[in-house]
């Protein structure tokens, strides 16, 4: 087929939309469309391709343009995101998926995938085949009312039975005692939390001081954190404690596929030197309490986060997030993954909590 992979330019509006027609009318997920606008500002540094044939758009992807730290030394990477091709719903265009692929390797190297649904998935199994280097980021969560919990965790209310018997713990009490005995009900202690309306100037210095001790860490200066996590968004709590800080989410779900009814909490965010990690833990999950969240729930890859949590009351469930690094960027970075500070702001944001 005679088919360019371009920049996307206004022209091009019309034609990104009816491709994006053509997929919901071919049964693509609702969630699965391309931007229908070159410049969507969702975050800074981002770059829209479309794969053209003749007049009609076939696909396209964005390249997210960022500096990474590895080892306190500076390291441009993107980040590949939203791949979406015709060939979803057209066998004629099953290869273009790895066309793009390659476009975006040959305009950057150093190029990295996050999220993707699990390992079963498209795009991981690709990346797999080509030699990218993936790991999961771990998931944690913490229970704080278990009889909400037990009521509208979708993920495991998943038949007629175990709706009955999470419905039965859930009214007689012994939830709250089983998870207890186990582990997943621990409630923190009362403690000051500081609240803080942005970053700029206090968070270059956590920065400065932090980006040395990380294998693998975005760049997390004030001026990109407010870019971020922009003041004017009221959905964002800003936590400082112990000389570091973390980014937080309060949410009321409404009929969510995997929390049903719950108000979440997310530590979506954070940053300290790793010795460090345990007390901003500690602070941010005392305040998602306090607030009165029923779960609490954090995707953290590094080490000294994974255990923080741990010690918080926190543990880990599967997770179906996950990190690709392309074979640059995984020689550059090394292969110490449980050294990478890789968590749901990095990549897409937190924009499924």
């Amino acid at each position: 087929m005679s088919l360019q992979i371009l920049p996307f330019a206004q022209p091009a509006v019309s034609a990104v939309r009816e491709f994006n027609q053509r997929l919901l009318a071919g049964g693509a997920a609702a969630d699965q469309q391309f931007p229908e606008t070159p410049d969507p500002g969702w975050m800074p540094g981002m770059e829209l391709f479309l794969a053209v044939e003749e007049s009609l758009v076939r696909g396209g992807y964005i390249l997210r343009r960022q500096m990474f730290s590895a080892a306190g030394a500076p390291l441009p990477a993107a980040h590949y995101r939203l791949p979406l091709s015709e060939g979803v719903i057209n066998r004629t265009y099953a290869m273009l998926g790895l066309r793009m692929v390659r476009d975006a390797l040959c305009r950057e190297p150093r190029l990295y995938a996050l999220g993707m649904g699990g390992w079963d998935k498209p795009l991981p199994r690709m990346l797999q085949r080509l030699g990218w280097t993936l790991c999961a980021v771990p998931f944690h969560f913490k229970v704080v009312h278990p009889g909400r919990f037990l009521r509208h965790i979708r993920a495991l209310r998943s038949s007629p039975l175990r709706r009955a018997a999470f419905d039965a713990a859930a009214f007689t009490g012994a939830g709250w005692l089983g998870m207890k005995a186990l582990g997943l009900a621990r409630r923190l202690p009362p403690a000051p939390v500081d609240l803080a309306p942005a970053f700029a100037p206090w968070a270059d210095e956590v920065w400065e001081r932090a980006r040395p001790a990380y294998g693998l860490l975005a760049q997390r200066d004030a001026a990109t954190l407010d870019q971020l996590y922009p003041p004017s968004d009221p959905r964002f709590l800003r936590v400082r404690a112990a000389g570091g800080w973390a980014v937080l989410l309060d949410t009321q779900m409404r009929n969510h596929k995997q929390f049903g009814d719950m108000r979440v909490g997310a530590i979506v965010d954070c940053l300290a030197r790793p010795e460090f990690a345990g007390a901003v833990v500690r602070a941010t999950a005392i305040l998602l309490e306090q607030r009165g969240v029923d779960l609490i729930v954090s995707n953290q890859l590094h080490a000294a986060w994974s255990r923080a949590l741990l010690e918080s009351g926190f543990r880990t469930g599967p997770s179906n997030y996950l990190l690709a690094l392309s074979p640059a960027f995984a020689q550059a970075a090394g292969d110490n993954h449980d050294q990478f500070h890789i968590n749901r702001g990095d990549g897409d944001g937190p924009i499924h909590l």
